[in-house]
């Protein structure tokens, strides 16, 4: 709300202005933001060099300090073709040259169980560069930089909630020392393999280069042998459970022998396969000649019904003749049909009752009679004949049956002794597997071979390889560098202050009366009010000059001659602005009179070299007149008005009718009535004043005013009724300032040949 009302103000006197085309120039853009940051940095260049400085320093003496260390390489290949003395195969199998094989090679070499070997068999546990219990305690400057040694270990395990320090027994500290020296060496050790190739590169870091050549090569050596103890003890075994296998073989395989033998002597299987093709055949004839018996009284019986049919039927006697082809019937069948073609010719020629007919007739019965008979016996000759193929077919059938029992008989012996034959051969055959496979590997146990090589030795290193010196300060330079320009960067976005008034003029609304360039630090014992006097040509009383002129032209008709000097807190600058700014228009012939008007800190007396025996309380307290206070500035004719001596409420005393009456008396009499008003937030007395000044100079410390408190104070004097005419910052770096991209950056530094300072 604060800043809304103080925007509010000045937009009533301007009219609003008229938009037009925006251009905008990529180039320009960039050209502007390099200004920008080359301006960050160069204002912030003391802490960006501090952090370069104390980074890289601090990294070159660590550096310096850190131990070197040299790097032996030992180059280990992996077999990937076998030299085959015998071609048998191997307990273990070669390496596979497969990254995945290669990965798990590497991390044998980098366990803590091959770690120890090595460790073992070099002594290590000796070594103080491996056994931190063997090391001397450090005591140089060094060691005492490291905060962690500030404290005691107790405090630090008290921090970090540690449980309390367990008792260990002798055998288990040995243990966890071990285990410390095998760490420490895996820390130095690293083992990777080289591209896509079959070779392994061992790397071992030490402080002694003739140390870091010896543990390298020997950790080659120690792999490979490795490899061979595995193989040996792989063989060995294998060898043991093989023994022990072949004698369970050896027995089983003598009770499955034993086993069929005797099933075979108990079922009289002495030649089984002899036996049971002399029965197959036998059981296939018998089986063909049932089958022959078979059909022979299927066919026989059908003759017989077919006879017994046609036998009842009246051409039967005929038929049957055709049916079963005898040539006695046929015969018979024909001399029937003659005697009948007979009878019919007698029957025609002599009628029915003639002798030679009856006797053709009789005849005729006759010959039908014994057509008869001889069916008759034809017929019972089939029956016969279906009875003796049918028990030809019942004995063939008894024999068949029997055969085939004796043969299902003899193939369940068979199979069995069969089952009993195969498991005394397996047993046989693996009897026989094992032996073998026992010599074979009793064969290469002599012949074992690693399956890896070493290719290259490591030589004792001439140069260290660590610390790298070159890039540990090259990196710290990069990181501080980064960390200057981050500082940088922050301590920017961090800053509270205005910098330009353009900024206070956006954030606000109130316009600009320029800035006022800090003294130079040889000026610094002078007052700025006697330095615009003595430097006339300076940069700081060309800011004084400014700002009476751009005063002159907010007030042409010259009706308002009162003006107050305000800021929001002390320290800004404002009762040496107020001096400097009056003994400039009196010097230029104004008739100028400057008021004091803090009561309490009563500080412009010295400024200008006057005293303060009477002043404005002694007038606002009617002990004197105002003329018998008014003192003169010898140098430039400027009347004074001190604070005096008394010390009631400066409230009451500033708020009060004679302070108006002396207010417009001095604007009656003089050019300018300056007055020096104390901070509007510190104390409520620049408020009384506001509100009888003609026109407020609001005062911000370049930089070092909070924003918030700026804005505050001056919200306060608008809300008192002050006529703010626009804010002067003071006490302004002007080489800083010109490093910022603001409209008014480089006023009076850009100019500087200008200005006598």
């Amino acid at each position: 709300m604060a800043t809304q009302d103080i925007q509010d103000q000045p937009q009533r006197r301007q009219s609003a202005p008229v938009p037009g085309p925006v251009s905008f120039d990529l180039s320009t853009a960039a050209a502007s933001a390099v200004r920008r940051t080359t301006g960050m940095l160069l204002r912030h260049k003391l802490l960006i060099g501090t952090v370069i400085v104390l980074g890289t320093g601090i990294a070159g003496l660590v550096a310096l300090r850190m131990t070197p260390l040299y790097t032996a390489q030992t180059l280990i290949m992996v077999e990937h073709r076998k030299n085959q003395v015998m071609n048998y195969q191997e307990v273990v199998s070669g390496l596979s040259t497969e990254l995945g094989a290669l990965q798990s090679e590497v991390a044998i070499l980098k366990s803590p169980a091959f770690a120890e070997k090595v460790v073992d068999k070099l002594g290590l546990m000796n070594d103080p560069e491996f056994n931190a219990a063997l090391r001397p305690e450090q005591t140089n400057w060094f060691y005492y930089l490291n905060p962690k040694n500030w404290l005691p270990d107790s405090w630090w395990n008290s921090a970090r909630g540690d449980r309390p320090e367990i008792t260990l027994s002798p055998e288990e500290k040995t243990a966890n020392e071990r285990t410390s020296v095998v760490n420490n060496f895996i820390e130095n050790l690293a083992v990777r393999p080289q591209g896509r190739s079959y070779v392994i590169a061992v790397d071992f870091d030490s402080e002694d280069p003739r140390k870091a050549s010896l543990i390298a090569n020997t950790i080659g050596e120690m792999y490979l042998v490795d490899q061979l103890d595995e193989k040996f003890k792989a063989a060995k075994r294998a060898t043991a459970w093989l023994e022990e296998r072949i004698t369970e073989l050896r027995r089983e395989a003598k009770t499955t022998g034993e086993a069929a033998e005797k099933y075979r002597a108990e079922s009289g299987l002495t030649n089984a396969n002899g036996e049971t093709t002399l029965i197959a055949q036998q059981l296939a004839e018998l089986n063909t000649s049932y089958v022959l018996a078979r059909t022979k009284r299927q066919e026989a019986e059908a003759k017989l019904r077919e006879v017994s049919t046609l036998a009842q039927s009246p051409r039967g006697v005929s038929a049957i003749g055709d049916v079963l082809g005898s040539p006695l019937i046929q015969a018979l069948r024909q001399q029937e049909v003659e005697l009948q073609r007979k009878i019919a010719d007698a029957a025609n020629k002599y009628g029915a009752r003639h002798p030679t007919l009856t006797a053709l007739q009789s005849e005729l019965r006759d010959l039908q009679g014994q057509i008869k008979a001889d069916v008759g016996r034809i017929v019972q000759n089939l029956s016969n004949e279906v009875e003796l193929e049918r028990g030809r077919e019942a004995a063939l059938k008894t024999n068949l049956d029997q055969l085939q029992a004796q043969r299902n008989q003899q193939q369940e012996s068979n199979v069995t002794l069969r089952t009993l034959e195969r498991d005394a051969e397996t047993s046989q055959t693996m009897y026989e597997a094992m032996l073998t496979r026992f010599q074979e590997i009793a064969g290469q146990t002599e012949i074992q071979q690693p399956d890896a090589r070493i290719v290259s030795e490591a030589a004792i290193p001439l140069n260290p390889s660590q610390p790298n010196k070159k890039m540990i300060v090259l990196l710290a330079l990069i990181a501080s560098a980064t960390l200057g320009v981050l500082l940088a960067m922050l301590r920017e976005q961090s800053e509270r202050g205005f910098r330009s008034p353009h900024q206070f003029e956006s954030a606000t609304g109130v316009r600009s009366l320029g800035i006022v360039p800090a003294i130079g630090r040889r000026r610094r014992g002078t007052s700025p009010a006697a330095y615009a006097i003595d430097k006339p040509m300076s940069a700081f009383a060309e800011a004084m000059q400014n700002l009476r002129t751009t005063l002159l032209l907010a007030n042409p008709d010259g009706h308002q001659r009162v003006i107050l000097f305000s800021s929001s807190v002390p320290g800004e600058g404002k009762s040496s602005i107020a001096a400097a700014f009056a003994r400039i228009c009196a010097n230029a012939g104004q008739k100028t009179i400057i008021l004091d008007c803090d009561m309490r800190r009563k500080g412009l007396h010295p400024m200008l070299g006057l005293e303060n025996r009477h002043g404005l309380y002694e007038v606002l307290s009617g002990e004197c007149a105002p003329n018998e206070v008014i003192q003169t500035d010898p140098r430039t004719g400027l009347h004074f008005i001190a604070s005096g001596r008394g010390s009631a409420l400066p409230q009451d005393m500033l708020g009060s009718s004679r302070m108006h009456q002396l207010i417009s008396r001095l604007a009656l009499e003089y050019d300018r009535v300056i007055l020096d008003s104390p901070p509007v937030l510190a104390v409520s007395e620049g408020k009384l004043l506001a509100a009888l000044a003609d026109q407020t100079v609001f005062i911000v410390h370049w930089g070092k005013t909070k924003r918030e408190t700026a804005m505050a104070g001056l919200k306060e004097i608008v809300e008192a009724g002050g006529e703010v005419v626009g804010v002067l910052f003071s006490q302004v770096d002007i080489r800083r300032h010109a490093q910022y991209e603001f409209p008014d950056s480089g006023r009076y530094h850009g100019y500087r040949r200008y200005y006598a300072n």
